[in-house]
């Protein structure tokens, strides 16, 4: 990268014809110039400009040197302005990772809309509950619902979602309603095995915390499972409520326990080093953040 730098500093020397103007180009001190010329000729170990108090030339082999500065010069420039163009255009493909039911009924269609605004861009996305390494899978965003692990990652807080115990009509009719979380320990709960403590929950109401421990013979490590144990009458269970939000206001899950608080996951945009952020990746997080606002 230096070298390059100084070819640049060596072309605008020539072309400018002399280091005070070279270093006026540049924005650089005329001092900083000539030991970047000192440099460059010590790196090729010849002269390559001869130098009087008052003109500046081109060694033979210096006018040689200058040509091909000339083509590298405006190669590295093309690929610069060729990778720019790229990543303007949206082109190439945009690998998303996100939990089964959040990417199947929320982020696809988003997808799908993002896509019609950036005819040129692809999509690859990787539905998987459990979370994956995004730097081996090649992902370019991962949307987690939940709490972060440490990591080298980066993330933006897009969404909160509370959790809700929720159980059907049926389940609640044959064995009863709880009216106080203690009451859940007498209850089939459906474990969601992702959760941080999958058998612990700690509920809040007034200001009083509550920590209750449940049991149940079923076990799954796939909110939408979940969902299914719960509609087909199997037990008690908590999901977050955008998972929920059409089976209470249709009747066929009941929420258990109203008034009392039970936490909340955030929805989270992981990516990696936004240094080298593409373009495609920046404007894909601040889309999603946009159109998930009205649900989260």
């Amino acid at each position: 990268m230096d070298d390059l730098r100084r070819m640049v500093i060596f072309s605008h020397v020539v072309e400018a014809g002399g280091f005070s103007a070279a270093a006026r180009r540049l924005g650089m001190a005329k001092s900083s110039v000539s030991r970047h010329i000192a440099l460059l000729e010590k790196s090729v170990g010849v002269r390559l400009l001869h130098r009087t108090t008052r003109s500046l030339s081109l060694t033979e082999i210096g006018e040689t040197y200058y040509q091909g500065c000339v083509r590298i010069v405006a190669q590295a420039e093309e690929v610069t302005h060729w990778i720019g163009k790229l990543q303007d255009q949206l082109s190439g493909t945009l690998r998303v990772a996100c939990p089964v039911v959040l990417g199947s009924r929320f982020i696809a269609p988003l997808l799908a809309e993002f896509m019609r605004r950036h005819p040129s861009l692809d999509v690859d996305l990787l539905l998987e509950d459990q979370v994956v390494d995004m730097v081996s899978l090649g992902v370019d965003v991962g949307v987690r619902v939940g709490w972060l692990k440490d990591s080298k990652l980066l993330a933006r807080k897009i969404g909160e979602s509370p959790r809700l115990v929720c159980a059907s009509p049926d389940y609640l009719e044959r064995n009863g309603v709880p009216e106080k979380p203690e009451q859940l320990a007498d209850h089939d709960w459906i474990i969601f095995s992702l959760l941080p403590t999958p058998q612990h929950l700690t509920f809040l109401r007034k200001r009083t915390q509550k920590q209750i421990q449940v049991k149940g013979r079923v076990r799954t490590n796939n909110a939408d499972a979940v969902r299914s144990f719960l509609l087909s009458g199997a037990g008690i269970g908590v999901l977050s409520d955008f998972l929920v939000a059409d089976d209470l206001k249709a009747g066929r899950l009941v929420q258990v326990l109203p008034d009392y608080v039970c936490g909340s996951a955030g929805i989270y945009a992981v990516f990696q080093d936004r240094r080298y952020q593409q373009v495609k990746v920046r404007l894909f997080i601040e889309f999603i953040n946009e159109q998930l606002k009205c649900l989260f």
